[in-house]
């Protein structure tokens, strides 16, 4: 993992409570927080963050859905219908990513969901514009209460409101976010000078009293701003995270990405009196992202040409250790007769590129058959069926190809001296694969079954496919076999074996 600096403030950004049943998830996620300045809590049930919420409230809430007794909905419901905790923001951070869940999420009072497995840099820029929210609304609600109870005395109004506007304009204007404010008739009441100079406005001023016909050459797109607004007035609902894409005008024309979120403003009496628009520059975190993006499929690129999928996704999980006992599967060796000596007369360049031709044809085949080519050592060719993804026609599918290797081998004769050969021994049974290592991984197999698979081969007679009596067994309804008889293997004794002839 990425090291993370820590931001060393004098004193914690904010303090945040971290939920979640999964100690190691609250280990990990308590550890980058506090590197970047903040202070945690972490509680592993949904009944404790309730207390806990209450006694000693947080600046923000990390809450998991799943958890035993009390799920993070309804502890987000609860913490909504308290009123000391009601103003506590709670972000989702779960492994379920269906559409519903957010819905849930959002209808629970959550004001962002972020999905399993997250990218930190992500979490913290959603933790950071969340508490920039708060502060923003905690500032508006505090300076509107101000002003609405001055009102009262109109010769003391008008000075206050102005100091107001200068101190509410001085913290607009310090915040990398671009914000709008509009009142319930969708007329724009203000905005600050990074939302100016986006629209291209010579100051901030001259945005109040316009409407976004005004702002919008295409009535198409002002109706559509519109629309969006009047429905968070009338469900009196935030609208959070929408990401919009423009192409910024001028010499770069650069595309530019936007993370909009719009919120409706309340008055002391809990009444919308017009929406908050907050819009934050998300390029360089999406080129970043993409950028990523990019790099991840690079590498699984990678590993799939010399991984299983099946065993790349285990890996992207970050397991340690691959291992799996497959009770039936199917073991396949070839080997190329005489290659020892055609390698001592041709170049070492003719060599490989004469094993890469060979090595080509067997796994477009392992391919076509569904099958797992597991390695190639020198002029020898491993591949296996029924694993890593079980399969019941395993032995089948391996015969098959024992049989095609045979065909192709016999089309493939670049030398009209030195004929070309293969013998290939095949055996079914139960085997152990796994992933070993700390680098140049490789997905091997282990057992006695590959072990006297391996015999079959060196035991074999060029241009012949010996088999065992469990792979026989499993094949003689669907295939032509010869018993050879008694042959002697290593570590096993005499053994009866099988040709492999062809198909029924």
């Amino acid at each position: 993992m990425t090291h993370i600096p820590p931001d060393s403030p004098t004193e914690p950004k904010a303090t945040l409570l971290l939920v979640d049943d999964r100690p190691e998830n609250l280990r990990l996620l308590s550890r980058m927080l506090a590197r970047k300045g903040y202070e945690t809590r972490s509680v592993t049930t949904g009944k404790m963050a309730l207390v806990v919420a209450e006694t000693e409230p947080p600046d923000l809430i990390l809450l998991d859905i799943n958890m035993p007794e009390t799920d993070g909905f309804e502890v987000c419901k609860r913490l909504k219908a308290n009123a000391k905790t009601e103003g506590i923001p709670v972000i989702f951070i779960s492994a379920l990513d269906d559409v519903m869940d957010k819905v849930k999420a959002f209808s629970s009072g959550g004001v962002d969901y972020i999905a399993k497995p997250f990218q930190f840099a992500e979490v913290l820029a959603r933790i950071e514009n969340q508490l920039k929210l708060k502060r923003l609304q905690e500032q508006l609600a505090e300076q509107n209460a101000k002003l609405q109870q001055e009102i009262h005395d109109r010769s003391r109004a008008q000075a206050a409101l102005r100091e107001k506007e200068q101190y509410l304009r001085l913290i607009l204007d310090n915040i990398p976010q671009q914000v709008f404010w509009k009142d319930t008739n969708l007329v724009f009441l203000g905005c600050n000078q990074n939302w100016a100079d986006a629209a291209q406005l010579r100051s901030p001023d001259d945005v109040v009293g316009k409407t976004d016909y005004d702002m919008f050459a295409d009535p198409a797109i002002a109706e559509q701003f519109r629309e969006q607004d009047r429905r968070i007035i009338e469900s009196d609902t935030p609208e959070l995270h929408v990401v919009a894409t423009k192409q910024k005008t001028g010499p770069d024309g650069k595309r530019v990405w936007l993370d909009i979120n719009k919120l409706p403003i309340h008055n002391e009496r809990g009444e919308v009196i017009g929406i908050l628009g907050v819009l934050d520059d998300i390029t360089q975190r999406k080129l970043a992202e993409e950028a990523l993006k990019a790099e991840k499929q690079k590498s699984e690129h990678l590993l799939l040409n010399i991984l299983p999928r099946a065993v790349v996704d285990r890996l992207k999980q970050l397991e340690s250790a691959i291992a799996d006992r497959f009770d039936d599967a199917t073991v396949l060796f070839a080997d190329i007769v005489g290659f020892t000596a055609l390698s001592s007369r041709v170049s070492p360049v003719e060599i490989v590129n004469l094993l890469n031709q060979i090595f080509s044809i067997f796994d477009r085949l392992a391919e076509k058959h569904g099958l797992e080519k597991i390695k190639t050592i020198g002029d020898a060719y491993m591949v296996a069926g029924g694993l890593p993804v079980p399969r019941d026609d395993h032995a089948e599918a391996i015969a098959n190809m024992a049989l095609d290797m045979l065909d192709a081998i016999e089309a493939f004769q670049p030398y009209a001296d030195t004929p070309i050969q293969i013998r290939i021994g095949i055996n079914s049974g139960a085997v152990v694969a796994g992933v070993i290592g700390i680098r140049k991984f490789i997905y091997d197999l282990w057992g006695d079954t590959v072990n006297v698979a391996s015999r079959m081969e060196s035991t074999g007679i060029p241009g012949r496919v010996q088999v065992t009596g469990d792979t026989y067994r499993r094949l003689v309804d669907r295939f032509i076999f010869e018993e050879r008889g008694l042959v002697s293997v290593k570590g096993k004794g005499e053994m009866t074996t099988y040709w492999l002839v062809g198909r029924r």
